[in-house]
């Protein structure tokens, strides 16, 4: 779940925050305040993109820690560790080219960048782990 003032905030469009799901751009002539600017960041498809992390390493990711990516820089929104998975998960912002599942990012923690690995959230629903371990 999102956390506001984290994950979410005034500063981020949905389309950044993992909420264009939110945003009622069906049918296409309903008019909103906001519209055109969503549409041409729609249309863009780059910007930033709101995806899941599995560290790889033991360590606890938390929000404001910088990311490396292939395609340039990204932080992370919030994080902590998840005793059903038993290691570090965190929601982070990076470039829509990183925002791949499966990919692989580096997280700064205490001043080394740790692996981590991207992936789809929710990592768990009703007990039930829903992304690789």
């Amino acid at each position: 779940m999102n956390l506001y003032g984290s994950d979410m905030d005034t500063s981020n469009q949905p389309l950044e925050s993992g909420l264009e799901w939110t945003v009622g751009f069906d049918p296409p002539e309903r008019a909103f305040i906001g519209r055109p600017a969503l549409e041409a960041a729609r249309a863009a498809g780059g910007g930033l993109k709101l995806v899941g992390l599995l560290l790889e390493d033991r360590a606890v990711m938390r929000s404001h820690q910088r990311l490396v990516t292939p395609s340039g820089a990204g932080t992370v929104t919030s994080g902590t560790f998840a005793p059903t998975l038993a290691r570090s998960i965190a929601l982070a912002r990076v470039p829509a080219a990183a925002a791949v599942a499966g990919g692989s990012v580096q997280v700064e923690v205490r001043g080394r960048l740790l692996p981590a690995r991207v992936v789809r959230p929710p990592f768990v629903r009703h007990g039930r782990v829903l992304v690789d371990g």
